[in-house]
């Protein structure tokens, strides 16, 4: 969403603006969850919906995106819009809408929330269910490509949502869960082993964050053979202290010497203040990554998305015309700033 946005809805609906938090750091996870609910409270009409649906699409082609895979807490606003199958059919109309103005496609990952009832996410894994094995598409196309787990990991390990993903995941759906951004317990290890859970009984053939993957050797080994992918956001663990230090840090770069497949991604823009081209900058400027790596992301964007077939193929082919451009200027001496490829945003 974007701040004007906010600050619009907000008056629309006479609710408190929640504070800008952009570039500024979060002590742990709780205040900026109580942000984000804040946020969704402005979700009250279809019109708001459609809106921000245009707007994420119309920000995401000036970042360069083709592709987008939108994660979605229904759990926080779908009963102000008739409930998550009414709400799900309103986003893949405005997806629909937004395509054609923008062309961006888009493929939206439905996720539970952890801090809520798991009978709301067994009724939602539900609703997922009927909706890809129905009719329900977006340009032809299925419109729900994953099945996610959002919200606090502290206090709330993966294993309880196992029925429900297990509901959700037919037809293409694939597990894609948020795990290894903060460990559920204090016990040592905790944070890996919720990476582990959920690729080994969930089935994720890619995880959100992950980063806590690093402390694990043999974890990271074993990423690297089953080439899960990790969606590594690094303005987010910068500034949510999932990854410590001064700066940026992120074992974004450990993770891709070991051979795991790794995105770069912008997360929440609105709260966190960094688009996806400004990721990618800051991770070449202040982690040193090389055009190779940079383009290993950018591609692993594409192979490890849902994407239909034909886009995956021209994002791929662009990223490959990209690092030979870049390559043949740094042969000729020629400065570049390695920004003008199209990378594919998986999570925002």
């Amino acid at each position: 969403m974007r701040p004007e946005t906010l600050t619009e809805l907000c008056e629309k609906y006479d609710i408190e603006r929640p504070p800008d938090t952009r570039g500024k750091s979060f002590p742990d996870f709780d205040p900026f969850a109580r942000c984000y609910i804040a946020v969704c409270e402005c979700l009250r009409k279809e019109e708001d919906l459609r809106r921000l649906v245009r707007e994420v699409a119309e920000d995401s082609a000036e970042s360069g995106a083709t592709w987008i895979e939108p994660a979605l807490s229904l759990e926080l606003y779908a009963d102000r819009l008739g409930g998550f199958e009414a709400t799900l059919r309103m986003l893949f109309s405005a997806a629909e809408e937004a395509e054609e103005l923008t062309g961006v496609a888009m493929g939206f990952i439905v996720a539970a929330e952890r801090h809520m009832p798991i009978a709301r996410a067994d009724k939602l894994a539900a609703t997922v269910k009927k909706l890809v094995e129905g009719s329900a598409k977006i340009k032809g196309r299925q419109g729900i490509v994953g099945f996610g787990l959002h919200g606090p990991e502290a206090g709330h390990p993966p294993q309880p949502w196992k029925e429900a993903f297990k509901t959700a995941c037919v037809e293409g759906v694939v597990p894609l869960p948020h795990a290894g951004e903060y460990p559920p317990s204090e016990e040592p290890g905790a944070g890996a082993e919720s990476v582990r859970f959920c690729v080994d009984t969930l089935g994720a053939p890619r995880i959100a964050h992950g980063v806590l993957a690093a402390g694990d050797n043999g974890l990271i080994a074993h990423l690297a053979d089953l080439k899960v992918c990790l969606d590594i956001c690094p303005t987010s663990n910068q500034l949510l202290g999932t990854v410590p230090g001064q700066g940026l840090q992120s074992p974004l770069k450990q993770f891709l010497e070991a051979g795991v497949p790794c995105t770069i991604n912008s997360d929440d823009p609105l709260l966190f203040g960094c688009c996806l081209l400004g990721e990618y900058e800051r991770c070449r400027q202040e982690l040193s990554m090389s055009d190779e790596e940079l383009a290993s992301c950018a591609a692993a964007s594409f192979e490890h998305s849902r994407a239909p077939d034909a886009l995956k193929q021209k994002g791929l082919d662009g990223v490959k015309a990209w690092l030979q451009s870049n390559g043949q200027e740094r042969a000729s001496g020629k400065r570049t700033h390695g920004d003008a490829f199209e990378p594919l945003k998986t999570r925002d």
